[in-house]
């Protein structure tokens, strides 16, 4: 199975925390021969008395990052604007797709893979097409058949496409007035279980496109023409609203173990400093079950990975993870489920005379291109009031059998958003989330003794954040 494609890359190395991308390309200098460490933030590398400074930002769409006292830029992003910064500084600009090029060429493929699989939960070497999605990446799990759900969103394929059609104070939030969400209570994603998994379940149905007034941000009566500009919306719209986000997926059988996997999480936020996440990965018939939990209660954030023979803790700083990190994701399943399709129909899902401040947006049998494959039976719903708060996102499609049962393999995908108030309160494992990652390391895991109980253990990471 060939690696992940560069934009793939692009996009995974975006979600990983500031600290563990710092990290992580530190790693990769460190399988090349060079002795390395992070200070405030830079790779110091040395080699052979040779000595280099190499700062690893993500610059944004339009932020210049500063490179005082640098000799080489890792940009997460590639912008023609950030290289020319570079170029005029003096300072080596190695954009994504080269450091994407680095790591697969530039050491052992099997050092590559384990570096891949350490820092993003998933294998180097798999299919995009069938791979799964979401969020927040911490860079913990170690690889468990691609135990953090995410997506390669190949964003510059479909912003190409997109261009090509074109031109052919915090609060309890109670729900948006004047035209903000869906009165009526969403699909939760509670609703999809591993057991729903033989069928659709969107019931799109093709239907006849209304008159509408005026649209949201992103939104015309296309479809999803910017989601970009539609997901920025939604992370301003529920930025200050007290909320709960749930979603689940389901994702075919793999030729390893002949079982599906399921997933689904529950992220319960009260304010920007106060939320948790609660999450379950199963493989199969529970031969392999994990929990993810998250809990942020201030300033800090720490997280709880519990496998089938070990627990893992880790502490982030709050501002290297957001709140709103949850709900940027949005970006990603809309590039995955709704851009660079043809055949989106929109509709009014709620109408009051001549405003519309709920949209229906619904796909029928015509996948987005970003889905490479031979996808089948493809469905998907998104409904989104006119200022760009989506409330509900749901794709169901099949890929070619690959378990050899005769059957073609279900892709089943919920996304709900529910605005109430939410009390966040410490889980019961944070003391010891706290004593494991007190002694200044970013990661420790706790080992079972002889009789049962679990010991914490510090480990290094590299990154030298506490």
């Amino acid at each position: 199975m060939p690696p992940v494609p560069a934009d793939t890359f692009a996009s995974e190395l975006r979600s990983l925390p500031a600290s563990d991308r710092t990290a992580f390309v530190a790693a990769i200098w460190r399988a090349r021969g060079w002795e390395t460490a992070v200070e405030d933030g830079v790779v110091d590398a040395e080699r052979d008395g040779e000595r280099r400074r190499i700062r690893v930002v993500d610059p944004g769409r339009f932020g210049t990052p500063e490179l005082d006292g640098v000799d080489t830029l890792v940009a997460a992003r590639d912008r023609d604007a950030v290289a020319a910064a570079a170029a005029e500084a003096g300072v080596a600009y190695v954009p994504p797709g080269e450091l994407h090029d680095l790591l697969l060429y530039g050491i052992e493929r099997e050092a590559a893979a384990e570096l891949y699989a350490e820092w993003f939960d998933r294998p180097l070497e798999r299919s995009v097409a069938a791979d799964a999605t979401e969020s927040t990446a911490a860079g913990l799990l170690e690889p468990v058949r691609s135990a953090r759900p995410a997506i390669g969103e190949n964003r510059r394929i479909v912003v190409a496409l997109l261009l090509v059609a074109l031109v052919g104070a915090v609060a309890a939030g109670p729900p948006l007035t004047g035209g903000g969400g869906p009165t009526p209570s969403p699909i939760t994603a509670a609703d999809v279980t591993a057991e729903d998994a033989d069928g659709g379940a969107i019931g799109a149905e093709s239907p006849t496109p209304t008159a509408m007034p005026g649209l949201g941000p992103g939104i015309s009566r296309a479809g999803v023409v910017d989601p970009v500009a539609l997901a920025d919306a939604h992370v301003d719209g529920v930025r200050n609203r007290s909320r709960v986000v749930s979603w689940s997926l389901t994702s075919p059988a793999d030729a390893t173990t002949g079982a599906d996997t399921f997933r689904n999480a529950t992220v319960r936020i009260a304010n920007t400093t106060h939320y948790e996440q609660k999450r379950l990965i199963v493989q199969g018939n529970d031969s392999e079950r994990i929990t993810d939990d998250i809990y942020a209660g201030g300033t800090d954030v720490f997280r709880r990975i519990a496998f089938p023979d070990r627990t893992r803790y880790a502490r982030y700083d709050l501002a290297e993870y957001p709140a709103t990190g949850f709900d940027a994701n949005v970006e990603t399943y809309l590039y995955r489920y709704f851009a660079g399709t043809e055949q989106a129909v929109v509709t009014c899902a709620i109408e009051y005379e001549t405003d519309c401040p709920t949209y229906r947006v619904e796909i029928d049998g015509h996948p987005p291109s970003v889905l490479q494959g031979e996808v089948g039976d493809y469905e998907a719903l998104l409904i989104v009031s006119d200022r760009g708060v989506i409330t509900t996102i749901r794709a169901s499609y099949t890929l070619p059998d690959s378990d050899d049962d005769g059957e073609r393999e279900r892709v089943r995908f919920a996304l709900d958003y529910r605005f109430e108030p939410v009390d966040v309160t410490a889980p019961a494992w944070l003391p010891e989330a706290r004593n494991a990652t007190a002694s200044g390391t970013a990661t420790a895991t706790a080992t079972a003794t002889e009789n049962g109980t679990a010991t914490a253990t510090a480990t290094a990471t590299g990154t030298g954040t506490g």
